[in-house]
């Protein structure tokens, strides 16, 4: 039985070893930092800032003073979260994050700094730095104008004309939001009233919300067989147009 015993612990002690893990070690006499994450959504208006913040001894508070240029606002102090609320994603895993809606100046470049701070029971201990530089929101452009060189007059009653315009945009063709054009008057020598383009699947529009901005004009057997000039334009969210894209149908 002794003998049974013993091979038993020799046994139990030549079992398999298994490798300490690099990462377990939790003595963080200076607390370290890790996983920054600085980001916004445009479409949101929304800043999310976090830190995962490791330290031996218990955090009095995560703070972010952020300065802010091309925004509405300068700058802002927040504290950070690790409770799973205000944007902060899992309570208790040592990181330390916000959201924040910011409305930012779209047609400017801007720039994030972010400056976080740990705190201990009475004065600040340590402090890491981070930036995110943001591009201004870009103009769209006219890629292409599909519509007939020459249009025939109809012997009686209307004719359609169809226009489709192509357009893209640096920041996605869901960032423009309108389109015109304007006809110019050969008698009176100017540009005339803005005429809407669509894109909504509606108005002589086939489908919605795919970058081809159209509409239906008719042509009468009464006008007069003239070449009609046009000029586009389209606009996206921030307000900035793009250039004038001329183009004519002769109506014979």
């Amino acid at each position: 039985m002794f003998g049974l015993l013993f091979s038993l612990f020799i046994l139990w002690n030549c079992g398999p070893v298994y490798p300490e893990d690099p990462n377990g070690n939790t003595d963080h006499p200076v607390p370290a930092f890790s996983n920054a994450q600085l980001g916004y959504h445009s479409g949101r208006g929304e800043l999310h800032c976090g830190i995962k913040v490791l330290y031996d001894h218990p955090l009095t508070q995560v703070m972010a003073d952020i300065t802010l240029l091309g925004f509405e606002e300068e700058t802002l102090t927040i504290v950070l979260s690790d409770s799973g609320s205000y944007g902060d994603a899992l309570p208790g895993d040592d990181y330390y994050s916000r959201n924040i809606p910011l409305n930012r100046i779209d047609s400017l470049d801007g720039k994030i700094m972010v400056h976080y701070m740990v705190e201990d029971i009475e004065t600040l201990i340590h402090s890491y730095f981070d930036t995110l530089d943001i591009v201004a929101n870009r103009p769209p452009v006219i890629t292409e104008i599909i519509m007939p060189d020459t249009l025939i007059r109809p012997e009686s009653g209307t004719r359609d004309l169809f226009i489709y315009v192509h357009v893209d945009d640096p920041d996605g063709i869901h960032d423009v939001v309108s389109g015109y054009f304007q006809v110019y008057n050969n008698t009176g020598g100017s540009w005339g009233q803005d005429y809407p383009l669509y894109d909504n699947g509606q108005n002589g529009d086939e489908k919605a919300g795919d970058g081809v901005f159209s509409t239906g004009l008719t042509i009468s057997a009464s006008a007069q067989p003239v070449t009609n000039y046009f000029r586009f334009r389209v606009k996206d969210s921030a307000a900035n147009f793009s250039e004038w894209y001329p183009d004519s149908v002769v109506v014979r």
